[in-house]
């Protein structure tokens, strides 16, 4: 029997396909059977794969389960935090909830300067808030974390997350009192209203650890 030899034709949407038979000379003697199939790639599939980024169906639904599972868990706990500040009577009115960005921040700030007093429903406002907004943390454990800092394999990221930490920690504030003040510093006003320069969604730090 003659050798077969099988071409492919492979391209970003389809893969074409033909197996042939050669003869003793190894010459094409005869097509034993030909086709195609095609690659059911999204728009954003097909570009990323030509650039060279693919990334596979499984690894895309994995993002998208711990996207849902953050929010799952960030809700669950909003929830558990809103029947304990109901039962101790500090959860906060519309009027709290909705407060203006600058006007949330200090609160938060006065909430933690010595010789300041909040209302327990500001309290609430305030606990509501750092549940939010808690901060960043490393996905490993905090072991793991340390021996891999060690090791001099810490990310420019997570060095970066510390290293704004650790300013705040010389300077004696904390998160809310920061962000109160540089909220102060950079407030504009325009015929529009009231807009900031400084963006704290940029400004990412560690897990909170104070108000």
């Amino acid at each position: 029997m003659g050798k077969k030899v099988l071409g492919l034709d492979l391209g970003v949407g389809s893969i074409g396909w033909c197996l042939i038979t050669l003869d003793k000379d190894e010459k094409p003697q005869s097509i034993l059977g030909m086709g195609s199939r095609i690659v059911p790639l999204s728009a954003d599939d097909a570009t990323e794969f030509t650039q060279g980024k693919a990334i596979t169906k499984n690894k895309m639904r994995t993002v998208a389960r711990t996207i849902r599972k953050g929010m799952d868990r960030y809700q669950l706990r909003r929830e558990a935090l809103k029947k304990v500040l109901r039962e101790h009577a500090m959860l906060p009115d519309e009027a709290l909830i909705k407060l203006p960005l600058l006007e949330l921040w200090e609160l938060r700030a006065r909430a933690a300067t010595p010789g300041e007093q909040v209302s327990l429903t500001e309290l609430g406002r305030v606990l509501l808030h750092i549940n939010q907004k808690r901060g960043y943390k490393h996905a490993k454990a905090d072991e793991a974390a340390e021996a891999e800092t060690k090791k001099g394999k810490e990310t420019g990221y997570v060095a970066q997350v510390k290293g704004r930490y650790q300013i705040l920690k010389e300077k004696g504030l904390t998160i809310g009192q920061h962000f109160a003040g540089e909220l102060r510093a950079n407030q504009q006003t325009a015929p529009r209203g009231t807009y900031y320069t400084y963006r704290i969604k940029e400004q990412v730090y560690p897990r909170v650890r104070g108000v």
